[in-house]
């Protein structure tokens, strides 16, 4: 991982060729704001962020246009829009979903001497915002921020069984060319395991992904009934076993989804 650089104030110092000094003084332009977000104008911006009032002018006319600031034409003063906000909500609803879950999945890790994994979609993967481990799992190395394909995975498999159909057939012609030749037959298998999850309610996998790790995954739904997070169990096959998963673990893990889509009402 590339070594983090001092943060440097827009126009100050040699930056990184990768440094995109557009988006750096846009953002500069956000923070500008304070707390009370009263409205200002753009002579105050430039003043704050020290850049040219032209440059400023172009970029509020962007930001503004884009929804993330909002021009008050009585008084020709900006404050922060909606979609600002929209964002810091986003934000603060993983980490309250990821808190409030953790205790769920904690004990049902424990339970099972294996990982708990809670994710959320990204494009045409999941990433996992949480994770909960027994001892016995920490042979499987996966934690927060991994990335996890949709059709071959428990969690996958869940997530794509709760979009409705037009969604999920969407989101599988973007999948399908990642996995060129080989999709029919992911394909194929991949719609008896979504068959099997619109009867049973989770999703397994038998080394489909990690050929030494089985799993089930379960989608979490929104007040509308529209997946936003799946869960995931797995282990080691000698450890979570496909009986396992069908008999005990798979009711279960339907069990904690339930419990975190009443305990996280407010914030999914």
């Amino acid at each position: 991982m590339p070594r983090r650089k001092k943060e440097l104030e827009p126009g100050e110092g040699e930056k990184d060729y990768r440094f995109n000094t557009a988006l750096a003084r846009g953002l500069a332009i956000l923070k500008a704001f304070g707390p009370d977000n009263r409205p200002i104008g753009n002579a105050e911006i430039a003043k704050r962020v020290g850049l040219p009032k032209a440059t400023v002018s172009r970029l509020t006319f962007t930001l503004t246009e884009l929804g993330y600031l909002k021009y008050d034409d009585d008084i020709g003063r900006y404050s922060l829009g909606p979609a600002i906000l929209s964002l810091g909500y986003d934000v603060l609803a993983q980490m309250e979903i990821g808190d409030i879950a953790r205790p769920f999945m904690q004990e049902l890790a424990e339970y099972a001497d294996g990982s708990v994994f809670l994710g959320m979609p990204n494009e045409t993967e999941m990433v996992f915002i949480q994770a909960c481990r027994s001892p016995v799992s920490m042979a499987i190395r996966l934690g927060i921020g991994s990335r996890i394909p949709l059709p071959t995975t428990g969690m996958g498999r869940a997530f794509l069984a709760g979009l409705p159909e037009a969604d999920r057939l969407s989101l599988l012609e973007r999948i399908a060319p990642e996995y060129g030749a080989e999709w029919p037959a992911v394909e194929k298998k991949l719609n008896l395991a979504i068959e099997a999850t619109l009867k049973n309610g989770f999703a397994i996998t038998e080394g489909d992904w990690i050929s030494e790790s089985n799993s089930a995954g379960v989608a979490i739904r929104n007040a509308l009934g529209y997946p936003v997070y799946a869960l995931n169990i797995g282990g080691l096959r000698s450890i979570i076993t496909r009986e396992r998963l069908e008999s005990d673990l798979g009711p279960r893990l339907l069990g904690v989804a339930r419990q975190i889509e009443h305990a996280a009402h407010a914030v999914i």
